[in-house]
């Protein structure tokens, strides 16, 4: 059985992150460039967010274990790439929006994962360590 890895505070606060991000993207898409943007930058998040989703449940089902592994999961690490740019360009395509509003909702993930990282090293320079 693969852990879902929601019990980690780690994973938790990336996507929360994640989630908030795409939500702040929407409302300065909105007020700034309009509706249809802000759709785009929302569908681009959500791309964002399921790419997250999927390195995660990839990473734990690949990662060394008692359970079996399976090739063609290794095999959807790299091509989970070649879906996400199909994903932007198709957003792009058929909604006849801004590819930046995209590409900007496609790094909401990314973001989160900066923050949550300067998050760790913060916490971890200002714990205070019993010698």
């Amino acid at each position: 059985m693969i852990d879902s890895g929601f019990d980690d505070p780690a994973v938790r606060r990336l996507y929360a992150l994640t989630a908030g991000f795409i939500l702040i993207g929407f409302v300065w898409q909105f007020t700034v460039a309009g509706p249809r943007d802000a759709l785009a930058f929302v569908a681009g998040g959500l791309g964002s967010f399921g790419n997250l989703w999927m390195f995660d449940w990839l990473s734990r089902s690949i990662a060394p274990g008692d359970r079996t592994q399976k090739p063609w999961q290794a095999g959807l690490f790299i091509g989970r790439y070649i879906v996400l740019i199909a994903f932007g360009y198709a957003t792009v395509k058929a909604l006849d929006v801004s590819a930046l509003a995209v590409l900007l909702g496609l790094l909401a993930s990314t973001a989160a994962a900066v923050v949550s990282s300067l998050f760790e090293l913060i916490r971890n320079l200002t714990r205070h360590r019993v010698e």
